[in-house]
């Protein structure tokens, strides 16, 4: 007797419709300060692992590398994060959700032995624009402090 395998089995997560949740930021972008336009670095954004994973290949204008790793978890029906980059890390962003056109990831960190935490956003601008934008808040949410806010351009073919 033969057994066939389905396709469902062979990649499972084309069957999860939340796994393409991200699917916006794949390409390759050339990335901006949002509001100006000196170049700050350049990104490759790939659907890796047949759907399961995107990858990010990272570099910045002062060529320091990053990559990072994202995936649905249907364990806990969230989206998540692993960064490393060349000036270390690693970085852990958790309880990815993609509502009203935003990627919203949460972070939280031990610093000199205090708690922060903070978010981290993927705004689906179209396609061809993805704002990024990470912000901290070190003090019970009395203040939150923006780390950086990034706009990806995609690179015209």
């Amino acid at each position: 007797m033969t057994v066939s395998v389905s396709s469902f089995a062979q990649q499972p997560c084309s069957a999860e419709p939340h796994s393409h949740d991200f699917d916006f930021w794949i390409g390759e972008w050339d990335v901006y300060p949002t509001g100006a336009n000196k170049l700050v670095g350049h990104s490759i954004v790939q659907s890796i692992s047949g759907g399961c994973a995107i990858l990010e290949n990272w570099t910045d204008t002062k060529d320091h590398p990053g990559k990072s790793i994202n995936y649905y978890n249907p364990a806990t029906g969230k989206w998540e994060q692993d960064w490393i980059g060349s000036g270390g890390g690693p970085q852990r962003y958790l309880n990815g959700e993609y509502k009203n056109n935003v990627m919203h990831f949460t972070y939280e960190n031990m610093a000199n032995g205090k708690k922060i935490t903070g978010n981290f956003k993927f705004y689906n601008m179209g396609k061809d624009t993805v704002r990024q934008y990470q912000d901290v808040n070190n003090d019970d949410g009395k203040t939150v402090t923006v780390s950086y806010d990034l706009t990806y351009v995609r690179k015209k073919q």
